[in-house]
């Protein structure tokens, strides 16, 4: 409106980026409205991979350094062990064993238990182990469903125990996670959080550097799945929004006509409002179809005004404005 008072001959053009952030703004409004059907399309999505954090849930990344390390040593020694055994069934003597692995200590592995030699069979001398008496507890609460290492400790101070926090979750990881072996106890199934209306709007019509892209992983695209399931209209409006941007990139303005009269006639409210905000300025819009300019330059200058009387706590008056943005001469 000020571009038609100040030149009215000037043929404007409507900024691209500021028509898609527009879609964007009406597309979260909408999602906004909806979000109770977002909380239900989040508990319909199951997700894994849940580690120990604000779950409580263990997985085998929470492991430490040296029991990562102490399980890949037992899994040396159990291949060295295999090997062994399957030599000697095969009625290999031991010294021929020994010089076929290249090993000097054969007969301690070939005398070991059938299930390996076991990494605690000899525990380190002088180490304090304060949490074996109340190991039984341990697995009691460990069975129960408890995977709070914290929460165990705290009980455990309350039953006399004496030893540390670290002690107390290597324990129950030891016993969640037995070396070489699988989980006792399998991970609960947990439900996708509910994501924000700016992270849907992202997976809907993959607003990721302007170009439209799948969502980037299997959970997302099935919560995309499970919401347009639940509110038929989030399907139509992603592929209205998907629609515009590909009609952005192409520069069509015949299939344009046809879109804006599919949007008028779209389900959503929102949707409906940003259509009608398009017929306003639908001259400028259509020249944005057209024309390789816009209105970005403007739109920048208008910018820097702004953050210029922003730098001056908004004391700078029109005259220091012109001697800032103007050349001297």
């Amino acid at each position: 409106e000020a571009v038609d008072i100040a030149l009215p001959a000037a043929r404007q053009v409507s900024d691209r980026w500021h028509l898609l952030c527009n879609l964007r703004d009406n597309v979260e409004r909408l999602l906004y409205r909806l979000g109770p059907q977002l909380r239900q399309a989040a508990q319909q999505v199951e997700v894994g991979g849940v580690t120990l954090g604000r779950q409580g849930v263990l997985s085998r990344t929470s492991l430490r350094s040296w029991q990562r390390l102490s399980d890949q040593r037992r899994a040396t020694r159990l291949a060295l062990y295999e090997r062994v055994m399957a030599l000697r069934a095969q009625g290999g003597a031991m010294k021929g064993i020994g010089r076929e692995s290249s090993q000097s200590t054969i007969k301690p592995c070939a005398s070991s238990s059938p299930r390996g030699p076991s990494p605690s069979a000899h525990p380190r001398r002088g180490v304090r182990r304060l949490w074996i008496p109340h190991r039984s507890y341990i697995e009691e609460r460990i069975a129960q469903g408890c995977r709070f290492p914290e929460l165990i400790w705290q009980e455990l101070k309350q039953r006399g125990y004496t030893g540390s926090r670290a002690a107390v979750q290597n324990c129950v990881v030891r016993l969640l996670f037995p070396q070489g072996k699988a989980p006792l106890l399998q991970a609960p199934v947990r439900t996708m959080p509910c994501p924000s209306a700016r992270r849907v709007f992202g997976w809907l019509v993959g607003w990721r550097k302007l170009a439209v892209e799948e969502p980037r992983s299997v959970d997302h695209e099935r919560f995309v799945q499970a919401l347009c399931k639940i509110e038929p209209v989030v399907g139509e409006v992603r592929s209205l929004a998907r629609e515009f941007l590909g009609l952005m990139h192409r520069r069509s303005l015949r299939q344009f006509d046809r879109w804006l009269r599919r949007l008028s006639r779209c389900d959503a409210a929102e949707m409906r409002r940003f259509a009608q905000s398009l017929r306003v300025d639908l001259p400028a819009v259509r020249a944005a179809f057209k024309l390789p300019w816009s209105n970005g330059q403007t739109e920048g200058h208008v910018n820097r005004l702004k953050f210029l009387k922003r730098q001056m706590y908004g004391r700078a008056n029109i005259e220091l404005l012109r001697l800032r943005v103007l050349k001297p001469n």
